[in-house]
């Protein structure tokens, strides 16, 4: 009698559970999430970078590919994507302009910046100065540091919000 109970037991407990988890997997969705798209946004915007130092080739840095496109030492990208910078040489002060290939985004952006600085300053501390311009007024001013000499690098964050239609009489 015991060991027929047992087994009424097991299979209550085996089948309720078996039964519990065939439910709850029906529910599920059958395949991955298709996330949507973001909505990029149009707009006059402009991506002003600014230097505390005159930027140089980073000696330490393992150089996987030679990129042209790049100057050497500084590294911009926009929710992972890398931007082209038009400049030779890069020198302290010198604000550096980004108009094309902004592909900004509706909602949450990204900005990363990645400088060397000269060997020669390795004891003082540096700055990257981060400006997001949007008809000629700041929408990101932004400054990522770096200490002692090292690599200044940083991320830079922000959200957006589509423009509003303005209507004239």
């Amino acid at each position: 009698m015991r060991f027929l109970l047992t087994g009424l037991i097991w299979i209550v407990f085996v089948g309720g559970l078996w039964g519990y988890t065939t439910q709850r997997d029906a529910a599920l969705p059958q395949g991955p999430a298709q996330p949507a798209a973001p909505k990029v946004l149009s707009g006059s915007y402009v991506l002003e970078i600014t230097p505390s130092f005159s930027i140089e080739k980073d000696p330490f840095a393992l150089a996987l590919d030679d990129d042209a496109s790049q100057p050497p030492g500084l590294e911009i990208r926009l929710n992972g994507r890398l931007l082209e910078v038009n400049a030779e040489q890069i020198k302290r002060g010198q604000v550096i302009r980004i108009t094309k290939n902004l592909n900004l985004s509706q909602g949450f952006n990204e900005f990363y910046v990645k400088a060397s600085p000269p060997m020669a300053e390795t004891d003082l501390d540096h700055g990257l100065r981060v400006r997001l311009l949007d008809r000629g007024g700041p929408v990101v001013d932004q400054t990522v540091w770096g200490s002692s000499g090292s690599v200044v690098a940083g991320t830079v964050s922000f959200s957006l919000a589509a423009h509003k239609e303005e209507v004239h009489d």
